[in-house]
């Protein structure tokens, strides 16, 4: 490890329109002391021909070209020649602010925690959405009973409490991460930044959180992002499965275990249902499938074993669950279907 030294590490895929935005935002940061790691995880497009020329440009910029495996073993390719003491993970199509690394590496000095998370804000359709999952006012130190609060408060309302639900935008140990042999779990195609966090979290006893705007993440609040569409396997929208584990994991000793099962298994309903209603926005063309998936779904024993922890708070769905242990299908089918089309107005992508 180079003293000092920020690896950041770029998982690429068809991101010609976004990269050079996101290249030049790490480019020009305040902090110099950094190498760029960009891995074309096997582009369809010019973004593995602009990460060349990007290296020939700037001897701290190193590419790999790699068949298309997904984010998760892009990001474990990448940590395997990276040098750097700290790590930062960044998507293609996201950017940065000018000061990011210089605040991380700052709060790192101050605060001598294990990681150092800095805010983020969400960009949809080039406008700043309001944000109402704002985490804290101030700077803060969490330490260990805080960070098992907070994860707590996840498992209450897994889509809002996202603090440790992102690889992005903060600053990982890279002597945590090799001496525990930590990486991603490469048969997660979503949630294995959940996963990764929390199996780091174990190593940890201090989190440090700046509350200051470092990194700009776009989303896409419709049915077509990696993270949301079916293709022809909706087992891929289930990796909160072994997320959830990673939590439990992590909690295991900190509180009861019937506490962990509980809270895990609310959590676990209360994701099933989220994704449920994305894949049923794709119904569609894919009706079969998607029937057969939920048909398998309903009678899974794990999620009916949860149903009884499941307690919804004020939004969340309460006929949904009980369609599920009545194992009607076709009913989930269409209440699904309906919510998708509330949210994204449209039933197909």
């Amino acid at each position: 490890m180079k003293k000092g030294l920020v690896s950041i590490i770029v998982p690429i895929y068809n991101a010609e329109n976004y990269l050079a935005k996101c290249v030049g935002s790490i480019s020009c940061q305040s902090y110099k002391n950094f190498e760029m790691i960009l891995i074309d995880d096997g582009s369809g497009d010019n973004s593995g021909r602009m990460c060349d020329k990007y290296a020939a440009k700037n001897k701290m910029v190193k590419v790999i070209h790699k068949k298309n495996a997904g984010p998760a073993a892009a990001r474990n390719d990448g940590l395997k020649i990276s040098e750097g003491k700290y790590i930062f993970f960044m998507d293609a199509d996201d950017f940065i602010e000018k000061n990011a690394l210089e605040l991380l590496v700052a709060g790192y000095d101050q605060s001598k925690a294990d990681l150092v998370i800095g805010d983020f804000k969400k960009i949809k359709n080039f406008k700043t959405e309001i944000r109402n999952d704002i985490f804290f006012d101030e700077n803060k130190l969490l330490k260990q009973q805080d960070i098992i609060e907070y994860t707590r408060f996840y498992l209450k309302k897994p889509n809002k409490y996202l603090l440790l639900a992102f690889s992005w935008g903060r600053l990982f140990k890279s002597s945590i991460i090799r001496n525990n042999k930590l990486c991603f779990s490469e048969k997660l195609h979503t949630f294995e930044d959940v996963a990764f966090n929390f199996d780091y979290l174990r190593y940890t006893k201090k989190v440090f959180f700046i509350n200051t705007v470092i990194y700009n993440h776009l989303i896409y609040d419709n049915l077509s992002s990696a993270t949301t569409a079916v293709g022809d396997d909706p087992s891929k929208l289930f990796g909160y499965k072994q997320a959830l584990q990673n939590v439990g994991a992590f909690l295991k000793g900190n509180i009861s275990d019937e506490e962990i099962k509980q809270e895990v298994g609310h959590a676990y309903v209360s994701l099933t249902i989220i994704q449920l209603v994305r894949i049923c926005g794709q119904i569609n063309g894919n009706e079969k499938n998607i029937f057969r998936f939920v048909q398998g779904l309903v009678k899974d024993l794990t999620l009916r074993d949860n149903l009884k922890y499941y307690h919804p708070s004020k939004g969340e769905s309460k006929i949904i669950p009980l369609l599920i242990k009545l194992k009607l299908v076709q009913l989930v089918l269409w209440i699904c279907e309906y919510k998708a089309y509330k949210r994204y107005k449209r039933r197909q992508i």
